[in-house]
């Protein structure tokens, strides 16, 4: 006889109908959790759905925190929202026995998802997976929603997960009253123990470096009280359509606060990732279109990056259709990240109170930056936004922390960095600050500049004596060295700025031509107001002298919007 594995594992159910869990422990538990069905109302062991989410992990018998399902199942929550750690701070009943046996409000989270295999993940779904997604963004109408509560310190935990995917799920808490990042404490700082602890979690997702090969598929993490995900990796994690904002000390924070490496071979794929408004606490209920309550930066005790990689290494990091924007500090994972393999395209960041763009390299690597939009304007959020509240910005004072460079990476030895067909407009001090990552070691390694826009601004916060726009390259490091063709640079510093004798108004042997660009409804370059860069548009005008002046690029084939390339191409991001 021939016995064949099912393609699929066991399917559990949740959903507010459902009944408790039956278990060997605990014998009066009413249903099995494998069928999409109400419990009836009497009898035990009945083949129904859980009525709570952390049923699938904790049968209330003390002590019993081990998973009901098996490696490869999939679990399907309906309804919700599900909260995940105590229902209350203190209190006798169903409630208060979550987590029984274990290790306190903290702790109290799920345990270890069993491991799938390559061929079988396990699946941890919201209802509506299957259509979760509006276009190329996750549909926040349908996603099931799970809650962090009485200092959890992650709603949903990937520490050691391997072969998992979660899908079509809004992660967040539900916290409006109190904060744990940021001084002065507003509204005040949250009660972490005794009876009147706060309603709070720490941590939207917990991973470690043994989580890998993870789909992270159209999920909204938001309004948590310190990060949207938290820790390093241990392998490949796929994002895809995935939103995580309004998290007060960070976006994704690399760094554990003990250091830990990632493991060989980590790497991140990301496609249509949007990390916005992190360092700034969310309001609870959501009110506005921009819901920070109060946003902190570093010199009012808070952080604020949305990826940040602080002191880690990661083999490869590919990141398309990414936005990062309104960050309370950098936009993209700062320097102390060696990234061996590095691909950003059809990507923006903008408004961010850092550097736009910030990263680092190992020796041997390769950077690949094509058809991105960046705007520098790195003290935007010194002023009112659309859709925000009046005060959202009233403990921020950090603006363009660090000179506020638009660009600022490491390259490394014998590596290769091409930066091709950007466009590139803003007023930060200097749009790119190269250096090395060991003193005097680059000379092996050349920066590619090619058929990218530069346009510079003034700020309006310059006055009659220091009134600069942007320095086009600062050179930290004497090895670094430029090789640059085919760009358009107009309105920068003449005194950084290598390639002033090679302007020509139409071109020369090198292609670089120093000339406005001619956007469509371009602001003043004389800015008044912090907002005349929002929303610019990239488009080209008909007349622009950018149109048909770049040259070819191997693999560019559209530009930002999908539109296919000219032969030769026009340079910058956009086509007209």
């Amino acid at each position: 006889m021939l016995i064949c594995l099912p393609a699929f594992g066991e399917t559990w159910y949740v959903r507010k109908d459902g009944g408790t869990r039956y278990s060997a422990k605990a014998q009066t538990g009413q249903c099995d959790g494998k069928a999409d069905a109400a419990y009836r109302g009497r009898g035990v062991n009945q083949h129904c759905a859980f009525k709570d989410y952390r049923y699938l992990w904790d049968d209330q018998s003390y002590g019993n925190d081990a998973w009901v399902i098996a490696g490869g199942d999939t679990v399907i929550l309906r309804g919700g929202p599900w909260r995940v750690g105590f229902d209350a701070a203190t209190g006798k009943g169903a409630g208060y026995t979550w987590c029984f046996g274990g290790q306190g409000p903290y702790a109290c989270t799920n345990s270890t998802i069993p491991a799938g295999t390559p061929a079988r993940h396990t699946r941890i779904l919201g209802e509506n997976y299957a259509s979760c997604s509006v276009g190329n963004a996750v549909d926040k109408t349908k996603v099931t929603q799970i809650f962090g509560g009485f200092g959890v310190g992650s709603a949903l935990n990937l520490a050691g997960a391997r072969y998992v995917d979660v899908q079509c799920l809004e992660i967040t808490e539900h916290n409006g009253k109190c904060i744990l990042h940021g001084i002065p404490a507003y509204p005040r700082g949250c009660n972490r123990g005794g009876p009147s602890m706060d309603d709070y979690d720490g941590n939207g997702i917990w991973v470690s470096n043994t989580t890998s090969n993870v789909l992270l598929q159209d999920l909204w993490i938001h309004g948590h009280t310190t990060s949207g995900i938290l820790g390093p990796i241990g392998g490949a994690i796929n994002l895809t359509r995935v939103e995580v904002s309004f998290n007060a000390f960070a976006g994704w924070n690399f760094d554990d606060g003990r250091d830990t490496p990632d493991a060989p071979g980590s790497a991140i794929h990301a496609q249509y990732v949007t990390m916005k408004g992190n360092g700034c606490n969310e309001e609870y209920p959501i009110v506005h279109e921009f819901p920070a309550a109060s946003c902190y930066d570093l010199e009012s005790g808070g952080f604020g990056d949305s990826w940040s990689g602080q002191d880690t290494t990661l083999d490869s990091f590919t990141c398309d259709h990414c936005i990062q924007a309104y960050n309370t500090k950098d936009g993209f994972i700062g320097p102390h990240t060696a990234i061996a393999h590095l691909i950003i395209t059809n990507s923006e960041s903008y408004g961010n109170m850092g550097q736009q763009w910030k990263w680092g390299a190992p020796p041997g690597s390769t950077t690949i930056f094509e058809n991105n939009l960046t705007v520098g304007n790195c003290r935007r959020m010194s002023a009112s936004l659309p859709g925000a509240p009046q005060n959202y910005n009233h403990y921020l004072s950090l603006y363009c922390r660090a000179a506020g460079d638009v660009f600022s990476f490491f390259s490394a030895a014998s590596s290769t960095v091409l930066f091709a067909n950007n466009t590139t407009v803003g007023y930060s001090a200097t749009i790119f600050d190269l250096n090395c990552q060991a003193k005097n070691t680059c000379g092996s390694t050349k920066y590619i500049f090619r058929n990218n826009i530069i346009l510079g601004f003034l700020n309006p916060e310059y006055n009659s004596t220091d009134a600069n726009v942007p320095g086009l390259y600062y050179i930290s490091d004497p090895s670094d060295a430029i090789t640059a063709d085919h760009n358009m640079y107009f309105h920068l510093r003449g005194s950084n700025y290598p390639f002033i004798g090679l302007c020509r108004a139409s071109g020369n042997s090198t292609g670089i031509i120093c000339a406005d660009p001619l956007f469509v409804n371009e602001p003043p370059r004389t800015m008044e107001r912090e907002s005349e860069l929002d929303n610019f548009n990239f488009h080209l005008r008909s007349d622009s002298p950018a149109i048909r002046h770049g040259i070819a690029i191997g693999g560019i084939t559209n530009d930002y919007y999908g539109i296919k390339r000219l032969n030769p191409p026009s340079i910058g991001a956009v086509e007209p």
